[in-house]
């Protein structure tokens, strides 16, 4: 059990590291219902512990209209060691890196082990391929 942020008790949320589906490219997929009351913050974690400031989206897609329209919303961030974008869906909670993708998700991966808040559960890579 964890105390999340003022919250009620949770069991800690899961997470698994995984390619995207027909590539090679890993991102962290956060599983359980992440909009939920109490659901660790996956922006605040890595804002603390990577030291990220968001920025605007290179490709504009954190545009509101985008978020409205489609009920997903894109952030993008940079810390020292790169840029990683998250993807707020309805039905999942993502976490990608284009450019130096395995050293990013790496770091993102550490940092939200490393908060208490999430466990890793582990993948079968060829069922993305």
């Amino acid at each position: 059990m964890v105390n999340v942020t003022g919250g009620a008790m949770l069991d800690q949320a899961r997470l698994r590291l995984r390619p995207v589906y027909h590539g090679d490219e890993l991102l962290i997929e956060v599983l359980g219902d992440h909009r939920s009351d109490g659901f660790p913050s996956v922006a605040g974690i890595l804002r603390e512990a990577l030291n990220a400031v968001r920025e605007p989206h290179p490709d504009n897609l954190d545009d509101p209209r985008i978020a409205m329209s489609q009920d997903r919303f894109f952030s993008y961030w940079a810390y020292p060691g790169g840029h990683y974008e998250i993807d707020d869906d309805t039905w999942g909670l993502f976490v990608s890196a284009n450019i130096g993708n395995e050293a990013v998700i790496a770091d993102v991966e550490r940092a939200l082990l490393g908060s208490g808040h999430f466990v890793k559960e582990y993948v079968d890579f060829a069922e993305f391929k």
